[in-house]
């Protein structure tokens, strides 16, 4: 059995800061000083980023990059119907309350 080439301190590290700045800029998308609705085009950003961060997460924290059988295809797939699944719930949902 071939043992996984775990990455390197240095890589976990500029892996961790791109997901603090993704952070600040969900947090940006969102408006998390704000009460209004984000909108839609908003919701697509935080999402997309949403997406990317837990990409990130799965891929070198959880090490499922070196993962076989098509696992990480699996959870990456997973992770799209996901985000689809709630934005177009959130988009359907802002759409309705505009025909009202």
């Amino acid at each position: 059995m071939k043992h996984a080439q775990y990455p390197a301190p240095r890589t976990l590290f500029i892996i961790w800061l791109a997901l603090i700045l993704a952070t600040a800029i969900t947090m940006m998308a969102g408006k998390v000083t704000q009460i209004a609705s984000i909108g839609v085009v908003w919701t697509a950003v935080l999402m997309i980023v949403t997406g990317l961060k837990a990409n990130l997460i799965l891929s070198y924290f959880l090490d499922l990059r070196s993962a076989t059988g098509g696992w990480n295809k699996a959870f990456n797939a997973l992770i799209i119907i996901i985000i689809i699944a709630i934005f177009a719930l959130y988009a359907g949902g802002s759409l309705a309350v505009i025909k009202v």
